[in-house]
């Protein structure tokens, strides 16, 4: 332990001797030869920007389309049906493309969803706002459906795979594409269809897997001869983003045949998430371990929600607005966060 005090001294000496020359070397991680910097996958998990993305959790902020609503009450002739959509959303944290694919069969069907990002976003705390794009991670759907004259009732469990790159960077910051880890949603949708209103409700629980994270470092340290090195500190993160969960609720009334309001409330709750990570270094065999620990991703709010919808030609276009009412989080990011927002979708089902 003494020797492990003395390195240490001798590294903060180091860095503050050579801070102002070599800022690159102490303040630059790699991963795969990309410069990243320190506060990464800290800020990452303190800012919990993924639970603002419509294609993460989608079900959290979505309200149906009437083109949607009535291809769900709209029974098939047929008992094997296949079928292509697709969709463009917006929202103040993305925007994105995605294209679902399913096959079915009676009430049961398998969807597949390959989203790509045209621009997502990153929030890190000293205010630094970082955005790339790429292909997100792709999802198979499970779902079965009941169908009756009013009532419409889809029950589904979703696989979210890590296609997304987890260590996309720009400019030193990782932008994510995906969340780096599998995860499973289980979902109930739930539309009931009166002459002059519907209403619709969906509850989701997305179950958060693990991400695996290795940087590397390049660090100064003085040698036994007292010599000024370079030598390289690694270190190995295993993350989970929280648990989620969602119930979204809206009240949708036809104005005109093209056109309906909706009007709801979304309750959200997310536990905390976790982090750990392992330090080890070029120069000795000490190993600096941190155990695992919460993350700050741990919140519960209440949005009320009011929407737009037109539909012609078979084209949705939702225009979605949600105020948080109430929030509880120790987290001063999320907080910050949770303030006026919106959430804008074009889709149609393409055969």
């Amino acid at each position: 332990m003494r020797d492990y005090i003395s390195n240490s001294l001798k590294i903060m000496a180091a860095s503050l001797l050579i801070g102002c020359v070599s800022t690159f070397e102490t303040n630059a991680q790699n991963i795969g030869g990309l410069v990243v910097y320190p506060e990464n996958v800290e800020t990452l998990q303190d800012n919990p920007t993924n639970y603002d993305d419509p294609l993460i959790n989608g079900n959290g902020i979505n309200v149906p389309g009437a083109a949607e609503t009535d291809n769900n009450f709209t029974p098939s002739e047929k008992d094997f049906q296949y079928g292509i959509s697709a969709e463009v959303g917006f929202s103040s944290m993305s925007k994105y493309l995605n294209v679902p694919l399913s096959i079915g069969y009676k009430g049961i069907s398998l969807t597949v969803a390959i989203p790509f990002y045209i621009q997502k976003k990153a929030k890190y705390s000293h205010g630094y706002v970082a955005a790339y794009g790429g292909l997100g991670d792709i999802s198979a759907e499970l779902s079965y459906k009941f169908q009756y004259p009013k009532i419409f009732d889809c029950i589904s469990f979703t696989t979210s795979f890590p296609t997304g790159n987890k260590n996309r960077t720009v400019k030193g910051y990782i932008v994510p594409m995906g969340t780096g880890s599998f995860d499973y949603i289980f979902s109930n949708t739930f539309q009931y269809r009166h002459a002059y209103f519907r209403i619709y409700n969906n509850i989701s629980y997305r179950l958060s897997g693990k991400c695996k994270r290795d940087l590397t470092m390049s660090v100064p340290y003085y040698d036994d001869a007292n010599v000024l090195q370079t030598g390289q500190e690694s270190i190995n993160y295993i993350t989970s983003n929280g648990n989620f969960l969602s119930c979204n609720t809206s009240f949708d009334y036809p104005v005109l045949n093209w056109m309906s309001l909706h009007a709801g409330f979304a309750v959200m709750n997310s536990s905390a998430g976790t982090i750990y990570h392992k330090h080890t270094y070029s120069w000795t065999d000490e190993i600096n371990e941190f155990p695992t620990a919460k993350s700050n991703q741990d919140y519960t709010s209440i949005d009320v929600r009011a929407a737009i919808a037109f539909s012609y030609w078979g084209i949705d276009l939702m225009c979605v607005f949600a105020q948080p009412v109430y929030v509880k989080t120790e987290n001063q990011n999320i907080k910050d966060s949770q303030k006026f927002n919106f959430y804008i979708k074009l889709s149609k089902k393409i055969f």
